[in-house]
C-alpha cells in the first residue's frame, strides 16, 4: 500500500508540474489550482523540483519569501524559496526603466528588495550555520525588484505551500546598484511606489533577521539537497511588502537617499 500511495503521489505532483510549467510557456493565467493544493512544504518543493526539470531552464539563482507568522507552526518554517531562471534577470543602472513581465490573467506583484551574489561556496553544507559564518559567502550585494507572477491567479490567498509549487510565485529579477560593503544599509528606509503612489515602506532590520538570514535559510535549505552556487543571485525578501501590479504600471523602488530601482509592467 505504501508503494502505491508513493506512486500517486509523485503521479500528483507531476500533474500539477506539468501544468504550471504548460501555462508559464503559454504565457497564460488561470483561475483554479491544477489538482489538490499542498499540505506541507515537502509536498511543494517536490512539485517544484520536478518543475524546474520540466521547465528546462537555467536556475541563476534563488528568491526568498516569508511565511506568514500566523502559519509558521504548522508548516515548521519562517521562509521559504522557489528559482530565479537565468532569462528573467534584468540589469537596471544608469536610469535604464525596462519593462518587466507578468502573467495575464495570473497573479502580479512587485517587491523591493536586497539582492546577494553569492560567492564561492563551502563543499559541505550539512551542518548548523549562522549568519556571522554565512558572511564570507556573500561576494555582492545591491538592490534590486523581485517580479512575482504565476499563471495561478489566486496563489497568494492559500498559503505557503501554494506559493513554493509554483516557483515560489517568481517571475523575474531586476538587478539595480551595488551597496558598498562599509554601508550601514539595515536601517535605511525603503518605499516603493506604484503610478507615483507610495506602496509600501520598510527597512531590513525589520525583516526577521535580515537579507543575510535568508541567505543562511538556503544554506539549510542546501543541505537538504537544494542546489545552491557560486555566481547565483539571492532576492533575499520583500522589504516594503508584496504589492500586486497591472499591466502598464510604473514602478520605483527607493533605497536609502540615492538609490532608485524603477521599471514598467507588461505582459509576460
Amino acid at each position: 500500500m505504501e508503494g502505491k500511495e508513493a506512486l500517486a503521489e509523485q503521479a500528483h505532483a507531476e500533474a500539477i508540474a506539468q501544468a504550471f510549467v504548460a501555462a508559464r510557456r503559454a504565457r497564460q493565467g488561470f483561475a483554479d489550482y491544477p489538482g489538490a493544493m499542498p499540505q506541507t512544504l515537502e509536498e511543494a518543493y517536490a512539485i517544484q523540483s520536478r518543475a524546474i526539470a520540466l521547465f528546462g531552464k537555467p536556475v541563476a539563482g534563488w528568491k526568498v519569501g516569508r511565511v506568514p507568522d500566523a502559519l509558521v507552526a504548522q508548516f515548521g518554517a519562517n521562509r521559504l524559496a522557489g528559482p530565479i531562471f537565468a532569462d528573467s534577470i534584468v540589469w537596471a543602472e544608469d536610469g535604464q526603466v525596462p519593462e518587466m513581465g507578468i502573467f495575464r490573467d495570473g497573479f502580479g506583484a512587485a517587491e523591493a528588495e536586497y539582492l546577494v551574489k553569492l560567492g564561492p561556496l563551502p563543499a559541505d553544507f550539512d551542518r548548523a550555520w549562522t549568519n556571522e559564518e554565512v558572511l564570507p559567502y556573500v561576494a555582492e550585494l545591491r538592490v534590486g525588484i523581485e517580479i512575482a507572477s504565476s499563471p495561478f491567479a489566486g496563489i497568494n490567498g492559500h498559503g505557503p505551500a501554494v506559493t513554493v509549487s509554483d516557483f515560489g510565485n517568481n517571475n523575474g529579477l531586476l538587478i539595480g546598484y551595488r551597496i558598498s560593503s562599509e554601508e550601514d544599509f539595515l536601517g535605511a528606509p525603503v518605499s516603493l511606489t506604484i503610478d507615483g503612489e507610495v506602496a509600501g515602506t520598510g527597512t531590513a532590520s525589520a525583516m526577521l533577521d535580515g537579507p543575510i538570514g535568508a541567505v543562511r535559510f538556503l544554506f539549510e535549505r542546501a543541505a537538504k539537497g537544494l542546489p545552491l552556487a557560486e555566481g547565483q543571485w539571492i532576492s533575499t525578501g520583500a522589504v516594503t511588502g508584496v504589492h500586486p501590479v497591472e499591466a502598464g504600471a510604473k514602478v520605483e523602488a527607493q533605497f536609502g537617499s540615492d538609490m532608485r530601482v524603477r521599471c514598467t509592467i507588461g505582459i509576460a
